[in-house]
């Protein structure tokens, strides 16, 4: 009696894993295609940083934006330029806090650092693209400063990966070539 059980388990498992493959591959099919990324941030060369308004009083004066430039010059992909009619793009980079939700019985995450930065279009000031990275509160200084760096590495990732076309992948060689 226990082995046709067993069986009868086995065969029901294998039904619901059969069953659930082809909803899980149709799934994937009716994603859309990925939408195109506006030209002028593919062909762009020259970048004016716009110091963005930042509501942190905790912020050392122009730190996000320090930072942010020492990285987009330390990457090299841009030329800086001093003022945005020279640019083929803007990045305008802020450093919010806002309050966050608290959960039941007063618990949660009262404080909400982020980044967000904007690529515009200097001609029309249209956003061309935009990007938010959460950094993660801290109590200690060193933490906080460490978490801060690690947000802004990610944020400038963020950037590479919009900015740089992928790279084409070579065509496979002929079988037997």
């Amino acid at each position: 009696m226990w082995r046709i059980t067993k069986i009868g388990i086995i065969c029901i498992t294998a039904a619901i894993v059969l069953l659930t493959v082809p909803v899980a591959e149709a799934k994937k099919a009716s994603e859309p295609a990925p939408a195109p990324i506006p030209v002028q941030i593919l062909t762009g060369k020259k970048v004016f940083i716009s110091n963005g308004e930042s509501n942190t009083a905790t912020e050392i004066p122009n730190q996000t934006y320090n930072e942010f430039y020492a990285s987009m010059k330390s990457w090299g992909k841009y030329e800086l330029v001093e003022a945005p009619a020279d640019a083929d793009l803007v990045f305008e980079i802020h450093f919010v806090t806002f309050t966050g939700r608290k959960g039941p019985f007063g618990y949660g995450n009262p404080v909400v650092l982020q980044f967000h930065l904007l690529i515009l279009d200097p001609k029309t000031r249209i956003v061309l693209w935009a990007f938010t990275e959460d950094v993660e509160g801290a109590i200690l200084e060193g933490t906080a400063r460490k978490n801060f760096d690690q947000a802004m590495a990610y944020l400038v990732d963020d950037v590479k990966s919009v900015t740089t076309p992928p790279a084409a992948v070579p065509d496979a060689p002929a079988p037997g070539k």
